[in-house]
């Protein structure tokens, strides 16, 4: 299990408040506030669900052992997809964290799910007892909104549409956005 802690949130949301005002036929500025604050919500819930980060997103992802997930060796990261790996550092039993040298690991860019190899060199396992490796990494579609998949901005409309239309209920469901977020699950065999 990894425990992921956003480090540089996105500079913006990939759905502007204009869209998200026209998508649920509002034209008046008295709840501009509540519906920014729906646009933010909705894109975490999406980026939760779907273990991604829509635009471009520093992470920080603490696991207890470099456990591959696939045959190749691979760790694969929580958040995608991948744009760089910014370091890699394990802790020894102290909890002081030492920085492997890149030509340890390889990143796959663009890869979702995120993976970042092993390279024919061993990873070192940490001595710490728990979260011992740290990766730290930039994942997202791209700085811009109009780099995220267009399903993923109609998943965002459709929750937020929802929540606004249904304040009485604490949160909207997922399924209000399913035929959207199909195509970007993850399955896992």
């Amino acid at each position: 299990m990894a425990t992921v802690v956003i480090t540089a949130p996105p500079a913006g949301e990939p759905v502007s408040l204009a869209a998200a005002k026209a998508f649920c036929r509002v034209d008046q500025s008295l709840e501009d506030d509540l519906i920014s604050g729906l646009v933010t919500a909705a894109r975490l819930r999406v980026e939760q669900a779907m273990g991604l980060c829509l635009l471009t997103t520093g992470v920080s992802e603490w696991r207890d052992v470099w456990r591959p997930a696939s045959g190749r060796g691979s760790l694969r990261l929580a958040r995608g997809p991948l744009q760089s790996v910014t370091t890699v550092a394990i802790a020894d039993s102290q909890r002081v964290f030492h920085t492997l040298d890149p030509a340890w690991y390889a990143p796959l860019p663009g890869s979702w799910p995120s993976e970042v190899g092993a390279t024919p060199l061993a990873i070192v396992q940490p001595t710490a007892r728990s979260a011992g490796l740290r990766i730290d990494y930039v994942a997202g579609f791209g700085d811009t909104a109009d780099t995220v998949p267009q399903t993923l901005k109609l998943a965002i409309l459709a929750l937020v549409a929802h929540a606004y239309s249904h304040r009485d209920e604490a949160e909207p469901p997922l399924s209000a956005a399913e035929p959207w977020l199909s195509a970007f699950r993850r399955v896992q065999l």
